[in-house]
């Protein structure tokens, strides 16, 4: 296996009804580059930083399963906010992987995640549709129109997946289950077709309501994107990120309407605006 310089997109997932199957790449990236070295070296640069690589941390446990041994050193930069629903734990797997030379980054990647789609969306780009069946994951790629775009309110505040779902419920009623599979089928046909979208597609009863107990602001975010405009908004993964959907002629005008109503309200989070990523996985060099 030789070595490489990767680059792995942020993902979305959920988008609302879609829970653990539905995402959407995003521009926001990670950069994985492993050289030889006499020990296990880590740089980390960007977001998450000031973390701490020790031997129980996922990195160095992707670098044992992937090398067999830990004498490598790896530099990491990442755009991607840690904790907030974009799926930073996915891309770093996968883009350590890759860069270490495993000949199925994505194989690797799906063993360590607990559900597939994030790790599906920063492969391929674009959108997926993702389970685990008793025979493994099933991917599918979804269209996407090329003329969607996402407003992203990024918080502060962080909200780990784990701690996210022991907020869900253990059952639910056959009327929440049916409301979002509905939506969640008629969404994954929609995308491909950014007129085909409206708000009802993108609402939830399973996840999001639970969710909000650990961040009760993002009732407030979600009202204040559709009252931008935006044809539908979501909880972006488990949080806390929400992320409303327009087209490329609204997008400006609704980032507008929402940085407006972030400083009318005194929160002052952070608002991006960003394509959707449709290449993956790249590699930008090997030795």
């Amino acid at each position: 296996m030789g070595f490489k310089s990767v680059r792995v997109p942020g993902s979305s997932a959920n988008l609302g009804p879609g829970f653990d199957t539905l995402a959407l790449a995003v521009p926001l990236f990670l950069t994985a580059k492993a050289y030889q070295a006499d020990s296990f070296e880590v740089e980390l640069h960007g977001e998450g930083s000031s973390e701490t690589v020790v031997g129980n941390h996922l990195i160095h446990q992707l670098v044992i399963e992937v090398l067999g041994h830990d004498r490598v050193g790896l530099i990491i930069d990442s755009e991607i906010p840690l904790a907030r629903g974009l799926g930073s734990s996915a891309a770093v797997t996968l883009g350590v992987a890759a860069a270490l030379g495993h000949p199925d980054p994505l194989g690797v990647a799906l063993d360590f995640e607990s559900h597939p789609e994030n790790v599906a969306a920063s492969y391929y780009g674009g959108g997926v549709a993702a389970l685990v069946a008793s025979s493994g994951p099933v991917i599918r790629r979804i269209a996407v129109d090329p003329l969607l775009r996402l407003v992203v309110i990024i918080p502060p505040d962080r909200l780990t997946t784990e701690a996210a779902r022991r907020l869900l419920p253990k059952t639910v009623s056959f009327g929440d289950a049916v409301f979002n599979l509905s939506r969640a089928a008629l969404l994954a046909v929609s995308l491909g077709h950014v007129e085909d979208l409206v708000p009802e597609l993108f609402e939830d009863q399973l996840h999001q309501e639970a969710r909000a107990a650990a961040f009760p602001e993002s009732r407030q975010l979600l009202a204040m994107l559709l009252e931008a405009g935006c044809l539908g908004a979501s909880w972006s993964g488990a949080g806390t990120i929400c992320v409303g959907f327009t087209d490329v002629d609204g997008v400006e005008r609704v980032h507008q309407r929402v940085e407006e109503a972030m400083d009318s309200s005194g929160l002052g989070y952070g608002v991006r605006s960003l394509a959707v990523d449709l290449e993956g996985l790249i590699t930008l060099g090997e030795k």
